[in-house]
């Protein structure tokens, strides 16, 4: 029996060892096949598969043509490791080896240096004091493989907070001293990398509320850094450094003392307004950035706000078009961005909200006097949003809003209509509409499912993006909205017939009766 358990043994390990190999064979389909058995067999007998893939990757890339693969089949096999299993000795080896590849190449980002961190944060995940004391060692110098040195810190925060932020003092100490030094190429890798640092604070924060690893060094350090992203790499000529220097700082806003962030403010906010005039992936992590500073600045525990609602203005002048830029994606590849973007910004004015509630609700309907498309579209939607949740603060402004919204009932851009359709909807719910007001609004509503697609090319819809929304859309808007007031409130059925008699033109008469029979039926 002996005999036969060793021969398995032997056989299995030739096949992993055949495997192994075909990794660097010329077919990616070879390669690709596998890949895929070492996976499973990984999950299965690590300790296996990690042995046969030590013996090849001992030689290097100038030896095996495909360390990417042979280092992600070691990090699934580490990952798959029992606590039991796992030999610091050979960890450490696996870790030398992973290092030694990544410092001989001048290479930044490349597949088998990316699965070489890889490694690298799965061994930390067992073992992280061994992980972090091998970057340690390449950390010091002028080594070129810092900055990727840096993204494996930044990995292992991204995967593993509990296990990284008790060591983050170590990190700082030792990042700090070299950030002078970086070239502009390398540093956004260093402000992610403070990204990532400080969401894994923010998470072992909400996980361990009790035990704050933030005491006075960490702070210091962080407050150093946040001054040098500030002041000098947030304003960049290099916009990626620009950028990832924002986003880095939106993750220290509540972090930093509130002091240092009171003091900071009149270049902050500047700084992130500035991103707006760039695309839409730069749009979304400005908004981000802004949300965040807005909670930390407007929502402490600890004090006062720190902006006054004039000091807010110009923020929020500049949102209200972000709405509307976002409210217009055509491509299914922007769609999820522009809608991260939108909800972003209303989770801003929602901040603003709980602070500024009536000078809020003035400014919005003041947007919304001006008539400019672009900005009444946006005030529309916010307060669409705002409603719900500030019925309370807003409860007495009821005939304000309701004679702002009278007075755009003219209106004849159907991005604005498609908005203000939305709004009296919500209004309706909220028990805004009653009295002549409350006809009014319905008819509009009951009018535009009349709508017919030849107005499409009104002049006055292509003003500016928002008229890109078709009568299509803001028939569907009003056809819902109807048949959701219908089912809500008892009384609208009555409400909705008496209109019917207005429609003048067969064509609007027909349409017009088909809704509302549905609506009721």
């Amino acid at each position: 029996m002996a005999s036969s358990s060793s021969g398995n043994s032997i056989a299995a390990s030739e096949a992993v060892q055949v495997l192994v190999s075909s990794l660097a064979d010329e077919s990616p389909t070879v390669r690709q096949s596998s890949m895929a058995s070492l996976k499973d067999i990984a999950s299965l007998n690590p300790l296996l598969v990690l042995d046969c893939c030590y013996t090849v990757s001992r030689g290097g890339r100038r030896r095996f043509g495909n360390m990417a693969g042979v280092f992600q089949v070691m990090a699934l096999g580490v990952s798959a490791l029992n606590e039991g299993d796992v030999d610091p000795s050979f960890m450490a080896k696996l870790a030398k080896i992973a290092t030694t590849e990544m410092i001989s190449s001048k290479e930044l980002n490349a597949d088998w240096q990316r699965a070489a961190a890889g490694l690298l944060v799965s061994i930390g995940s067992h073992l992280p004091d061994l992980m972090i004391e091998e970057i340690f060692l390449h950390l010091s110098g002028p080594s070129s493989a810092l900055p990727a040195m840096v993204q494996i810190l930044a990995d292992f925060a991204s995967a593993n907070a509990i296990q990284f932020i008790p060591r983050l003092k170590g990190v700082l100490s030792r990042v700090l001293p070299i950030l002078g030094n970086v070239r502009d190429v390398h540093r956004p890798i260093f402000a992610n990398a403070f990204r990532c640092w400080c969401q894994a604070a923010w998470q072992y924060n909400m996980d361990f509320p009790s035990l704050s690893p933030l005491d006075a060094d960490v702070m210091s350090f962080l407050n150093s850094a946040f001054e040098l992203l500030l002041r000098v790499w947030a304003s960049s000529r290099d916009l990626k450094v620009r950028t990832s220097s924002v986003e880095a700082l939106g993750q220290m806003f509540g972090l930093i003392t509130r002091t240092q962030l009171k003091t900071a403010l009149p270049r902050l906010v500047p700084t992130i307004l500035e991103l707006y005039k760039k695309d839409q992936d730069i749009a979304l992590l400005a908004t981000c950035s802004l949300h965040n500073l807005l909670n930390a600045s407007l929502l402490s525990e600890t004090g006062p706000p720190l902006l006054d609602f004039e000091d807010l203005t110009v923020i929020l002048s500049t949102l209200l078009p972000v709405v509307c830029f976002n409210n217009d994606i055509k491509e299914n590849s922007d769609f999820s961005v522009g809608l991260k973007t939108y909800n972003e910004v209303q989770r801003c004015f929602l901040t603003v909200g709980l602070v500024y509630p009536d000078d809020l609700f003035t400014f919005l309907l003041n947007k919304c006097r001006l008539k400019e498309e672009s900005l009444t579209f946006g005030a529309l939607c916010v307060l669409k949003h705002l409603l719900p949740r500030s019925s309370e603060a807003w409860h007495s402004k009821r005939p304000l809003l309701v004679e702002a919204v009278k007075s755009l009932l003219d209106e004849q851009n159907f991005g604005v209509r498609k908005a203000l359709s939305e709004l009296i909807v919500v209004m309706a719910s909220h028990c805004y509409l009653v009295g002549p007001s409350a006809e009014l609004f319905i008819e509009y509503l009951v009018c535009h499912c009349a709508l017919s697609d030849h107005n499409r090319n009104d002049p006055e819809n292509s003003k500016v993006r928002i008229g890109a929304f078709c009568p299509t859309k803001l028939r569907a808007v009003c056809e819902k909205g109807l048949l959701l007031l219908t089912i809500t409130i008892p009384e609208m059925e009555h409400i909705l017939w008496p209109f019917l008699l207005k429609m003048i033109i067969p064509r609007s008469f027909t349409a017009a009766t088909a809704t509302v029979g549905s609506l009721t039926m």
